[in-house]
């Protein structure tokens, strides 16, 4: 810095050293600090306004579900239906002369009474008593107001009941025994039994409503749930099915000699360790190993061949360890098998007793607990085996479940048989949705139907509110614009004849079937007797996690039904591999005659007529549909405007679609070939051969 600018700077750090508040200049009236007080009204009800009596009720929590139904549910005598039918909603309507009527006349409350201040009150209640003065009490303040509370009388509304007509099906019905000429029983040690059939009644629904609420009497609801007639129908019973005697703890010799030979084969190749216990089942008896501390388990599956040639068993499976004991499970064969009856397996108590409609018996496992499963949580299946292995009888104990819990109003079956044989004496019972399709061109319609009627059913859910098939149905008993939908179990026998036919078009539909279906109540079963890739595709294994594997040929077939091997030991002649999670379990499938067949699908005709979803000829027009739609999306509209127009050509199609010439030539050869236009005559214009009222 220099000499002659010092001064200069040390006057610029004095100034910038010195320090002030900025202050604001106060405004009156800008700040305040009195606060404005809360100043109470009388009651005003958001109802009635003040002609409503001032009484405290108990509070309730209005929860907020996100549904604008169920906000007012605490306050509801009744639980179901819209809002435009519950009781609280009505007293909207009522006038003061209609509410004196239903109330009382001490009810209604002069609008024009004089309001007091109770502020002033509690002013005037602040002086002190002189004696001189009686005090004014806040009661006396509204003495000329309050109505005594036993002086009020409500009227109850009356309610004209009227009598109960009577109705046909609710008449009781007298049980018949019906008499067989053929015999229950052709095993050895059965007894018959007598057959009592179930009569299924419809049974009068209604609900009388707890009046709580004072509402008008014409608009009172006396039935909230609509009564809507269902066919009588009676159910076969388990008592139309044989059944066979079982002893399932009997220990007979050879069962000793094979406990003998695998003990002496773990000694023999130095595994420590013996046959703990023995449940004997009706084809296959479980060994369980109890293997000393630190014994490795695979050294069982290494000798696995070696007790299979002691042993001298046709085949053998060992499952290590059995799930849920500390064991080595051996499998192996009995030498006298015995039948698992169709008739004890439905005779359980729990299959008798299952209120899901979808129950189906299976078999029995090897500690003699009968197997059931629900179709419903399948909720679709894959069965697989060779011939004789016991797959088609496995189908017919599916249906018959399903015909002994189901009316044939509530479900459907679609029977797919291109063998002809198998299905075929379930021909003309009332559960059908349409007649049993033999015909491999016509199955693939038939499950191209079914996803049309898979999407038609997601509509109506949609337009109902509804989630599923069930919510569905219960929403129909109380909306009479609702029509209850019944279940659709779609079976194919042979699985591969069709994708020989048609496999593009099959796949595709199992594809969105399985994907979707479960909601709309629709589930599919398909067999096959060669579960190879070709047939079985990843595409149609992705969707259906329940698996039913009988004896296969090969190791490789196993892996493709089971994704594991196991199948290729097995028995056959109903040894099956029931796989619904991830360890498969070992059964044996219930038997069922073909006499046995006969006499319940007889049983059940003579009942009813069959009632189809769609007949064979109408599968037919929904083939020729789709084929049509395959040629070219515009050939609905190409028919109509050459109907309508009674002349066709290709440069006015053209003209009218805004397409190209090729795709216009192909349309016209569409329509010459499905009879709409006459063939080309050189020049001359084309001929309509069909009439508006023909082509609808």
């Amino acid at each position: 810095m220099s000499l002659f600018n010092r001064k200069e700077k040390e006057k610029e750090i004095k100034r910038a050293n010195k320090f002030s508040v900025f202050q604001f200049a106060k405004i009156e009236g800008l700040r305040s600090n009195k606060k404005e007080k809360f100043i109470p009204t009388e009651f005003i009800s958001p109802i009635f306004g003040t002609t409503v009596k001032d009484e405290t009720v108990a509070p309730y929590v209005n929860v907020n579900t996100g549904d604008k139904v169920k906000q007012y549910d605490f306050i509801r005598t009744e639980k179901k239906g819209d809002m435009s039918t519950y009781d609280e909603f009505k007293n909207v309507m009522l006038t003061s002369e209609s509410r004196k009527e239903i109330f009382g006349e001490d009810v209604h409350i002069d609008k024009d009474r004089k309001y007091i201040d109770p502020r002033k009150i509690k002013e005037e209640l602040s002086v002190p008593f002189t004696g001189k003065e009686k005090e004014q009490t806040f009661v006396d303040a509204f003495k000329d107001n309050i109505i005594e509370e036993e002086k009020i009388k409500i009227k109850e509304p009356f309610f004209e009941q009227e009598e109960p007509k009577q109705d046909i099906y609710n008449e009781p019905q007298v049980k018949k025994p019906v008499v067989h000429n053929v015999p229950f029983h052709e095993f050895k040690n059965e007894e018959p039994d007598t057959y009592e059939p179930e009569i299924y009644q419809e049974k009068p629904i209604t609900k009388t409503d707890d009046i709580k609420q004072n509402i008008r009497p014409e608009k009172v609801r006396q039935e909230n749930i609509i009564s809507k007639k269902i066919r009588q129908y009676i159910f076969p019973t388990a008592s139309m099915f044989s059944k066979v005697n079982r002893d399932q703890h009997s220990k007979p010799t050879w069962l000793i000699e094979q406990e003998e030979s695998i003990n002496r084969t773990l000694e023999e190749f130095n595994v420590p360790g013996k046959v703990k216990n023995i449940v004997k089942g009706p084809t296959v008896t479980r060994h369980e190993i109890e293997l000393e501390p630190g014994v490795n388990v695979r050294s069982v599956s290494n000798i696995e061949a070696n007790l299979r040639m002691n042993l001298a068993a046709e085949s053998t499976r060992i499952e290590a360890p059995i799930p849920g004991k500390p064991y080595v499970g051996l499998e192996v064969p009995n030498k006298e098998p015995e039948i698992v009856a169709f008739g004890n397996v439905v005779s359980d108590p729990e299959f008798l007793n299952s209120k899901d409609p979808l129950t189906i018996a299976l078999g029995v496992d090897i500690d003699g607990k009968n197997i059931f499963a629900n179709i419903e949580q399948m909720p679709h299946g894959l069965v697989a085996g060779a011939t004789n292995s016991g797959k088609s009888v496995c189908i017919n104990t599916i249906i018959m479940s399903l015909l002994m819990k189901n009316h044939p109003d509530d479900l459907k079956f679609i029977l797919i048989d291109p063998k002809m044989v198998e299905l075929s004496s379930y021909n003309g019972i009332p559960h059908l949705a349409t007649p049993v399709i033999n015909d491999a061109k016509m199955a693939a319609t038939a499950l191209s139907w079914a996803v049309d009627e898979m999407e038609n059913r997601f509509v109506d859910f949609a337009e109902a509110r509804a989630r599923d098939l069930q919510s569905y149905n219960e929403k129909a008993l109380t909306n009479k614009d609702l029509k209850k939908k019944p279940y659709i179990v779609i079976i194919i026998d042979e699985l591969a004849d069709l994708m020989v036919v048609s496999s593009q078009d099959v796949e595709q539909s199992i594809q969105r079937l399985t994907q979707k279906a479960r909601a709309a109540g629709i589930h599919l079963l398909v067999a096959t007797q060669r579960p190879t890739t070709d047939v079985v595709k990843g595409t149609i294994k992705a969707n259906i996690p329940t698996r039913i594997a009988f004896r296969v040929a090969s190791f490789t077939d196993s892996t493709t039904i089971l994704d594991s091997a196991g199948a290729e030991h097995l028995l056959g002649r109903g040894d099956m591999l029931y796989k619904l999670q991830s360890r498969p379990i070992r059964l044996q499938g219930a038997y069922i005659k073909d006499d046995e067949i006969e006499r319940v699908t007889e049983f059940i005709r003579n009942q009813m007529e069959p009632d189809y979803l769609i007949e064979l000829e109408e599968l037919k027009t929904f083939q020729y549909k789709n084929d049509i739609k395959e040629k070219d999306e515009l050939i609905y509209p190409a028919i109509r405007y050459v109907v309508q127009e009674q002349t066709a050509s290709i440069n006015k199609l053209q003209t009218e679609f805004e397409i190209g010439f090729n795709r216009a030539q192909k349309i016209i050869e569409v329509l010459e070939q499905e009879g709409i236009v006459s063939a080309s005559e050189g020049t001359k214009p084309r001929k309509v051969l069909v009439t508006p009222e023909e082509i609808e």
